[in-house]
C-alpha cells in the first residue's frame, strides 16, 4: 500500500470510536504476556510507568490488539479490554532477577558506588522490568465499525487469544473520566459531577499526571426510586454525600417538571439548619413552605417553612400514633405492671356494641388521666368522651370535683370535659374499687392495666420523656402532612434532634408505615404512584438486622415493596452489619468510605466486588474518599466526593425558577 493510501486508511481507522479513545492521550505502559477469562498479567518497566505518571493499585488499564503507526495506535478490531490492577505479579524469570538484584545491591553497598556504576545497560533494563496482576473487568466494543457506532460494554471477555498482540495503555485524564462515568445519560442535564477519580490515599503522582482532575459523573435518575447505601465512619463525609444527592434530585425534578418528594429523617438537626461555617443548607432550596418544609418540636413561627412536629396526644384522630409512642417509650420497663400496661388495647370498638364501647371509654379515662399526670398540657379534649357509670358513686365524685365531668343526656351517661377531669376521675375510681368493681376487672376493662402504673415511677418517668412531642394546639397527623408533602413534590425534613433514640425510631417507623400504606392504597386503586425519596441518617439506630417479620418492619417493607410504589431510600450508617440483609440485597447504589473493622469489611465483601477494595477501605481514612457502584454503572469506581457548596444549591434554585441566595447573609 502506498504511503498516501496508508495514511488515508489510518485516518479512517483512527476515527473509529475505540481507536479514537485509545489515541486520546492514553500512555502505553506495557503488554499482556498472560491472559485468561478472569485475569491478565501485564509486563511493564520503570521507564514506562514513570512516563505515564505512575500506575496505582486499583487503577484502570486498557488492553487492545493494536499496531503502532506513524499516525497513532490502530486497533485490529473495535474491542478494548478493561483491566483493573490488583497488585504485582512475579515474572517467569523472577528467581534470576532476584539473584541479580541481590548481587547489584551487595556490590553497590560494598563499594559505595551507585546503581548505574555497578551495572551495564542491558542489566539495568532487565532489573527495571516488572509485572502487574490485573483483573479482567470486561470489554468495550462496537457492533459495527462505523464512525458513529455506539460503544457497548460487557462484563467479561468472549474469547481468549494469544496475548502477544495486546498492548496496554494507562487512560488519560479525559479517558479516565469517560471510563468512570460510563455510561453517561442521554440527557446531559441528568449527569451530576459528583467528584473526581481517586485511586490512592497518596495523591502526589496523580496530581502531577493530572488524573486527580478526572471528573466522575453519575446519572441522577439512578438514585430516584431505588435504594442507596452510604457507608463510612463518623466524619468521613456521609452527610456531605447525602446533601449532594438530595440537591441533585431536587434540581432534576425541577428540570424535568416532575414532582419528586423527598423526606429526610434528621437525627442531629444538621439538615434542618443552615451550616454556620459555610452558609449552605438544604433549607435554602426553597424560600417558603411551597417547596421546603421542616418539621421541628419548636418551630420558628416567623419562618413559613418550619412546621410543628408535635401531635396532640389527646386527639383521638392520632390515638394510634400517640399510643405507639407511649408504648415504645416504656418498652424498657419489663415488670409485670409495665407489660400489662402495654397490653392495653385502645382502639375504639363499634359504637353499637355498648358494653365494649363503655369499657373502652373507661380505659380512655385512665389513659388521658395518665397523660395529664405526666405533665401533658391540655385544657380540653378535642372529641367528646362519654362514659357510663352508676349514678350513686358518680354523684359523690361530681360533688367532690365540680366541673370535672358533666351529665351527657340520659341517666348514667357522663362527659369527661378535660384532661384534668380525666385524671381526677381516674384517681377517684382507682382508689375505690368497691364502688367501681367492673372497671377493676382486667378481663373486662383495660382501665386497671393503665391505672396500676399511676404510682409506678418507672413508667411515668418514661412517658414524661416524650412530652416534647405533645402539642395541645397541633391538629392532625404528621404522617398525613408528610404524605401531602410527597404528593406536592416538596423537600420535607423531620428534625428528630429533640428526642431520644427510641422516640426517633418510633416516630420514623410510624411515618414510613403511614407512607407505605397510603402508597399501597394508590397502587390498589390503580392510580399513578407518587415519586418520593426517603433519606435516613444514622440508619443503625432505626434498622433492625434480622429482627421482625416483613409485615412488622417498615424498613424491610420499604426495601421489598417500594419499587412498585416508586419510593426510593437513601440510608447512611457506620455499620454494614446493622442493616438487614434483605435491605442490602435490594440496594442498587453503594458509596463506601472508610470502615475501621474487618468484620464490617467482610460483610461488605458479600456484595459486588467490594472484596477487592476492602484493604484500602480499612486503611485510608481520608474524608470523602469513597468506592462507588451505581445502578447503571458497570463497575466500582473510586473517587473523591465533591464538597457540597453554594453553587450546587444555586443551580437547583435556578432550575426551580428561584433567585440565587446571598450565602454571606444566609450564613450569618
Amino acid at each position: 500500500m502506498s504511503g498516501i493510501a496508508a495514511e488515508v486508511q489510518a485516518t479512517i481507522e483512527l476515527r473509529k470510536p475505540l481507536t479514537a479513545l485509545v489515541n486520546k492521550g492514553c500512555m502505553p505502559v506495557g503488554a499482556i504476556f498472560r491472559l485468561d477469562y478472569d485475569s491478565a498479567v501485564v509486563l511493564t518497566d520503570d521507564f514506562k510507568k514513570r512516563e505515564a505518571g505512575g500506575v496505582p493499585r486499583g487503577g484502570f488499564l486498557l488492553a487492545a490488539a493494536a499496531d503502532n503507526t506513524d499516525w497513532g495506535f490502530v486497533l485490529e478490531d473495535q474491542e478494548v479490554i478493561l483491566l483493573r490492577v490488583r497488585g504485582t505479579s512475579p515474572l517467569p524469570n523472577e528467581a534470576e532477577l532476584v539473584q541479580t538484584r541481590l548481587a547489584v545491591v551487595r556490590d553497590a553497598g560494598a563499594s559505595g558506588a551507585g546503581f548505574d556504576d555497578v551495572t551495564d545497560v542491558l542489566t539495568r533494563n532487565e532489573l527495571q522490568q516488572s509485572a502487574f496482576d490485573c483483573e479482567v473487568l470486561g470489554t468495550f466494543y462496537t457492533l459495527t465499525d462505523a464512525r458513529d457506532a455506539q460503544i457497548e460494554y460487557g462484563a467479561d471477555i468472549d474469547n481468549v487469544v494469544a496475548s502477544a498482540r495486546y498492548q496496554v495503555f494507562l487512560p488519560s485524564t479525559d479517558v479516565l473520566s469517560w471510563l468512570a462515568s460510563f455510561p453517561e445519560p442521554a440527557d446531559k442535564r441528568d449527569a451530576l459531577a459528583i467528584g473526581t477519580i481517586r485511586f490512592a490515599a497518596s495523591r502526589r503522582k496523580a496530581a502531577i499526571a493530572g488524573t486527580d482532575r478526572a471528573e466522575v459523573r453519575i446519572d441522577v435518575s439512578d438514585f430516584i426510586g431505588r435504594k442507596t447505601a452510604v457507608f463510612g465512619m463518623t466524619r468521613t463525609g456521609k452527610s456531605n454525600t447525602i446533601k449532594t444527592l438530595v440537591t441533585a434530585v431536587h434540581r432534576y425534578g425541577s428540570e424535568h417538571q416532575r414532582a419528586i418528594g423527598q423526606l429526610i429523617f434528621d437525627p442531629q438537626g444538621e439538615y434542618a439548619n443552615v451550616n454556620r461555617q459555610d452558609g449552605t443548607g438544604l433549607r435554602l432550596l426553597g424560600d417558603d413552605d411551597s417547596t421546603v418544609r421542616i418539621y421541628k418540636v419548636e418551630p420558628d413561627s416567623t419562618d413559613s417553612r418550619e412546621k410543628p412536629l408535635r401531635i396532640n396526644f389527646y386527639d383521638r384522630e392520632v390515638l394510634d400514633a400517640a399510643w405507639s409512642l407511649v408504648s415504645q417509650a416504656t418498652a424498657a420497663v419489663n415488670t409485670n405492671y409495665g407489660k400489662d400496661f402495654r397490653s392495653a388495647v385502645l382502639s375504639e370498638p363499634d359504637r353499637n356494641d355498648r358494653s365494649a364501647h363503655s369499657r373502652w371509654g373507661w380505659a380512655m379515662v385512665a389513659y388521658f388521666g395518665l397523660l395529664a399526670k405526666c405533665g401533658f398540657q391540655g385544657t380540653s379534649l378535642p372529641q367528646n368522651l362519654v362514659i357510663v357509670a352508676p349514678s350513686g358513686p358518680m354523684d359523690a365524685f361530681m360533688a367532690a370535683h365540680s366541673g370535672a365531668v358533666a351529665q351527657a343526656g340520659r341517666s348514667g351517661s357522663y362527659q369527661v370535659v378535660s384532661p384534668a377531669g380525666a385524671l381526677a376521675l381516674a384517681e377517684w375510681v382507682g382508689e375505690r374499687p368497691d364502688d367501681f368493681p367492673k372497671w377493676h376487672e382486667r378481663q373486662n376493662c383495660h382501665f386497671a392495666d393503665i391505672w396500676n402504673v399511676y404510682k409506678y415511677t418507672g413508667v411515668t418517668s418514661a412517658i414524661r420523656s416524650i412530652r416534647a412531642f405533645h402539642g395541645p394546639q397541633s391538629a392532625g397527623d404528621v404522617g398525613e402532612h408528610l404524605w401531602e408533602d410527597m404528593l406536592a413534590g416538596r423537600l420535607a425534613i423531620v428534625d428528630l434532634s429533640s428526642g431520644n433514640d427510641q422516640v426517633a425510631k418510633v416516630m420514623s417507623e410510624r411515618i414510613v408505615t403511614h407512607l407505605l400504606n397510603r402508597a399501597g392504597e394508590r397502587f390498589r386503586d390503580d392510580i399513578d404512584p407518587v415519586d418520593m425519596q426517603i433519606i435516613v441518617e444514622e440508619a443503625h439506630n432505626l434498622f433492625e438486622r434480622g429482627g421482625r417479620d416483613v409485615a412488622d418492619d417498615p424498613w424491610v417493607r420499604l426495601s421489598k415493596e417500594a419499587a412498585k410504589y416508586h419510593m426510593g431510600l437513601i440510608y447512611a450508617t457506620q455499620e454494614v452489619t446493622s442493616v438487614d440483609k434483605r435491605i442490602l440485597s435490594n440496594t442498587s447504589n453503594w458509596l463506601v468510605a472508610h470502615l475501621n473493622s474487618d468484620h464490617e469489611a467482610r460483610e461488605l465483601a458479600h456484595y459486588y466486588d467490594f472484596k477487592v477494595w476492602a484493604p484500602l477501605i480499612m486503611r485510608a481514612e481520608d474524608v470523602g474518599f469513597v468506592r462507588m457502584k451505581t445502578y447503571s454503572g458497570k463497575f466500582i469506581v473510586p473517587l473523591q466526593i465533591a464538597k457540597f457548596d453554594h453553587s450546587m444549591v444555586n443551580d437547583a434554585r435556578r432550575a426551580a425558577g428561584l433567585a440565587c441566595v446571598d450565602f454571606q447573609i444566609a450564613g450569618e
